[in-house]
């Protein structure tokens, strides 16, 4: 899948991050809370950083990485396997504001990285220190600088290429380019106040990403981007803030699938259904 990454902002932790680049598995995990110390759902947070997906290499099998919000530094990882990281650089500043996005912004297979500071989208099509390939607008920013909602990545249209999209609420407002203008497609999926855990995937190898939510360990997945409906919902993993829910392709089928990880450990599963996970690694 390309474009997994739902981000806001929580508090972290800087003192443990050091430790994990060292030794992979020392921090523990920081509240769930935005910057106003409010519980708030949408980003993979420790207290190493934020906890991302993607398919680093293109080789068809997203992997793990995570990023330093205090050091502005990526962590990637070409395979789903304890070690160190494959890749490190930096985008971003120190003490960094932006929320980081995943997704292959070019359609080249291989997905990059990128930062939403506020309404402004800085996407970048190598993973790899350097300016912004891609620049522009889309969604407001808050009085503190930050983007209002979740920002959100995909390929709504299927065409290949992933471009953003915003959660407000129960509200998705999704766009077909990485270029400034207003949502393609707004539709509601989930509760108002809604406190679910947003996911997106291509969960039926169709071409197209679609949304869902995570309620409490239970998956709640959406097969088109319209109001309506789970089409699949299942159980995997603990609740926030034990598990984090990092959906992906595990094993290059086209289809996207249930992960969690913690600040130690990931476990991800092939099959978007109950039951163990079926790789099991430290990062």
């Amino acid at each position: 899948m390309k474009g997994k990454t739902l981000h806001m902002r929580f508090a972290v932790a800087a003192t443990a991050v050091t430790a994990l680049v060292a030794v992979s598995g020392t921090a523990a995990t920081a509240a769930a809370e935005d910057r106003n110390g409010n519980p708030r759902v949408g980003v993979q947070s420790t207290a190493a950083g934020v906890l991302l997906t993607g398919d680093w290499n293109g080789d068809g099998i997203d992997t793990a990485g995570w990023f330093n919000w205090e050091t502005g530094t990526w962590y990637l990882k070409n395979a789903n396997t304890t070690g160190f990281p494959d890749l490190a650089f930096n985008f971003g500043d120190s003490h960094e504001i932006g929320d980081p996005v995943v997704g292959d912004w070019d359609g080249n297979g291989t997905d990059t990285i990128g930062l939403v500071r506020g309404g402004t989208w800085l996407l970048r099509n190598s993973n790899s220190t350097g300016a912004a390939d891609l620049a522009f607008g889309y969604g407001d920013a808050d009085p503190g600088g930050f983007p209002i909602g979740y920002p959100v990545t995909g390929d709504w249209d299927g065409n290949g290429t992933d471009t953003p999209g915003l959660r407000r609420d129960n509200v998705w407002l999704l766009r077909n380019s990485n270029s400034s203008g207003g949502a393609d497609g707004t539709f509601t999926y989930g509760d108002q106040f809604e406190t679910g855990y947003p996911v997106v995937g291509d969960w039926n190898g169709d071409g197209y990403d679609t949304i869902g939510l995570v309620r409490a360990g239970t998956w709640l997945l959406r097969n088109s981007n319209f109001s309506g409906g789970a089409d699949v919902a299942f159980s995997y993993g603990a609740p926030l803030p034990e598990h984090w829910p990092v959906p992906g392709d595990w094993d290059n089928n086209n289809t996207d699938t249930a992960g969690v990880a913690n600040a130690t450990t990931w476990y991800f599963r092939n099959s978007n259904t109950s039951g163990v996970a079926e790789i099991v690694f430290d990062f």
